[in-house]
């Protein structure tokens, strides 16, 4: 009988000592604060853009303009002209689309070409595949949509290095025979120069 005491005395003890942790976990379980799980956002996050410096390329390009179409220069037949897209060799990012807004304004100016419109030369661009956003500017393609829109000539401009605090653009404009791909007018950035500093000195002698 007391044997028996015992055993149960110690299969108590048992379940007692095997539950008490149990009952522990139970009851710190329901005590645990609840934790927000934040989810990711589904949206991309886009970096933002680089500033851009903005150049002043009226003042840049109204030399060039002004000698492609210098008084003594005569053009005959279809007046029309295509103000090409810019071909940069700069290795720099171009904002093109303010060169050409600049170009189109001072060639507005003038009285002696027609400017071909821009809806023209998009519809031309998309019936012969070209981007409009094409980055492989080239005289060959711009002669093509020149014939395309019936354009006589093509103003077409080439940058080779942006201006900066160190040294000023360097550029080619050149204007283009539809007709045959022959370069009618080049003026570059060097020659322009050259012709500045040929002037300096003319007054300066005449002054001195």
């Amino acid at each position: 009988m007391k044997q028996t005491k015992k055993i149960l005395l110690t299969i108590t003890m048992i379940f007692l000592l095997t539950g008490c942790p149990m009952l522990t976990r139970h009851e710190n379980k329901g005590n645990e604060e609840p934790v927000d799980i934040i989810k990711p956002t589904d949206g991309v996050i886009e970096t933002p853009p680089p500033i851009v410096k903005k150049t002043d390329w009226n003042s840049i390009l109204s030399p060039f303009v002004n000698k492609i179409l210098q008084p003594s220069s005569v053009y005959d037949g279809n007046k029309v002209v295509l103000i090409s897209d810019i071909q940069n060799r700069s290795g720099d990012y171009v904002v093109t689309s303010q060169v050409d807004e600049v170009l189109h304004q001072l060639m507005a100016n003038q009285n002696i070409f027609s400017v071909a419109d821009r809806q023209s030369i998009n519809q031309a661009k998309q019936a012969l595949g070209i981007s409009s956003d094409d980055k492989l500017v080239s005289r060959g393609k711009m002669i093509g949509i020149a014939k395309s829109i019936n354009a006589g000539y093509v103003l077409f401009t080439t940058l080779y290095q942006l201006p900066s605090e160190n040294h000023d653009a360097n550029l080619a404009m050149e204007l283009l025979s539809t007709q045959t791909g022959e370069i009618l007018q080049r003026v570059t950035s060097q020659e322009l120069t050259k012709a500045v500093n040929q002037n300096a000195e003319n007054v300066k002698e005449v002054t001195e």
